[in-house]
């Protein structure tokens, strides 16, 4: 695991910290809140310190002396499970102040800081937005999170939830999240509708139960196999070189590497991603199924031309109207005052058919190519993730589009997988 930003490293080595050492009923909800709910009990904020909190000073106190540009590590063993971090002086001294809460913020202050960005007056039109392509019990659910930032289900009691979240607040003066930035959107729907509460429009509720069941099922999965994960904070195209190829280490061959969407132009580019990261992945020969994933978040839309927007309008509409009862025809009358206009032209791009764009986004970054030169191959039938796994089918239920309109996601994600050749 690897990420610069030091907030997202110390919280995955905290969670990780969690999961390995406790009991999986008491390690699942205090990872589910510590990764999620913006205020926690102050039990649980005492608790870490005693129990992880001395791990982390151990290794400050051994390191004094080290210089502050070196990488150093530290091991800790928890029977069969291991956790390697590997940090520079600064973060290693930075990762403990995400034990405490910054001093003088208190929650009623960290309260209003975080709700001068999740309902900032400026952003009321963004919110209200959002909040119309779901059905009224939801926007109340909706509305809840905003206000208190606590993942729970909707009417359970909130009173012991009365401290500022340390690896949220690091500053007393800000938030650090976007203002629509929200837990349901990192997570598939049909996966948290299967959980959760009866009230059917508490989505929160949900997602809580489905999270809760799955961290318990992590850490009860760690404690029956065997589990060593290495956490760093460095820019990712250097880990290959920390971690070592499978022909330096042969221990270091990795079966599954996910890369996430650091291959968009803006950020590590396909072409230094797959030369970087292809020699950690296994050979056909050492696992025929060893597979290098990628997500392109804004490939579609940086390809995307007025063309084809034009070109697929008729067949689009004819397909939205199919699930978005709307009359057009009155539509256009007061189209400058009526808000069906904005759901219709989001349900629109929701059936558009992505596939030309993202070839045309494959042929201009010359992906045949590059691929190549990495000594890998496309995988045509993906055994990971679909390739397109957000987007509606022409023989989508009512459901399907339903939950995908009130998402925060438009169907234009798409992933892709590789695979080496020798």
């Amino acid at each position: 695991m690897n990420d610069k930003d030091m907030d997202i490293v110390a919280r995955n080595a905290i969670l990780l910290l969690v999961a390995f050492q406790f009991d999986p009923k008491v390690a699942a909800p205090i990872m589910l809140h510590l990764w999620y709910s913006s205020f926690v009990p102050a039990g649980l904020l005492s608790f870490l310190k005693k129990q992880i909190l001395p791990l982390v000073q151990d290794v400050c106190t051994k390191i004094e002396s080290k210089p502050s540009t070196v990488l150093l590590s530290k091991t800790w063993a928890f029977d069969n499970r291991t956790l390697r971090l590997t940090l520079r002086k600064p973060s290693w001294v930075s990762l403990l102040s995400y034990f405490d809460v910054p001093e003088g913020l208190s929650t009623e202050r960290a309260e209003n800081v975080r709700m001068a960005t999740t309902l900032a007056p400026q952003r009321k039109d963004y919110v209200e937005r959002r909040l119309y392509r779901h059905p009224p019990g939801q926007r109340v659910a909706t509305l809840k999170f905003r206000h208190d930032g606590i993942l729970l289900p909707f009417g359970m009691p909130r009173d012991k939830f009365n401290t500022p979240n340390p690896t949220f607040f690091q500053d007393k003066d800000s938030w650090p999240m976007r203002d629509g930035a929200d837990p349901l959107a990192g997570w598939f729907w049909k996966d948290i509708v299967k959980s959760g509460t009866p009230a059917r429009n508490d989505i929160y509720g949900h997602l809580s139960a489905h999270l809760y069941d799955t961290l318990l099922r992590f850490c009860q999965t760690c404690r029956r196999i065997e589990v060593k994960v290495g956490v760093f904070q460095v820019d990712i195209l250097e880990l290959p070189g920390l971690i070592g190829t499978p022909s330096e280490k042969p221990q270091q061959g990795f079966d599954r590497i996910e890369v996430s969407n650091v291959v968009d132009v803006h950020w590590g580019g396909t072409n230094r991603v797959l030369d970087s990261f292809s020699p950690l992945l296994r050979s056909p020969t050492q696992n025929p199924h060893a597979t290098l994933v990628a997500l392109y978040l804004n490939a579609v839309q940086e390809t995307s031309t007025m063309a084809d927007k034009v070109t697929s309008m008729a067949e689009e509409m004819e397909l939205v109207q199919k699930y978005l009862p709307i009359n057009l025809q009155a539509l256009q009358l007061n189209r400058n005052t009526n808000p069906d206009i904005l759901m219709f032209i989001t349900a629109r791009e929701m059936f558009r058919d992505f596939d030309g764009i993202f070839k045309r986004y494959m042929v201009e970054h010359d992906f045949e190519t590059i691929t190549k030169a990495a000594g890998l191959t496309l995988k045509d039938k993906h055994t990971i993730i679909p390739k397109w796994p957000m987007h509606l089918g022409r023989k989508a239920t009512q459901e399907e589009f339903d939950q995908l309109l009130r998402s925060a996601h438009d169907g234009s994600e798409r992933y892709v997988e590789w695979k080496r050749v020798v």
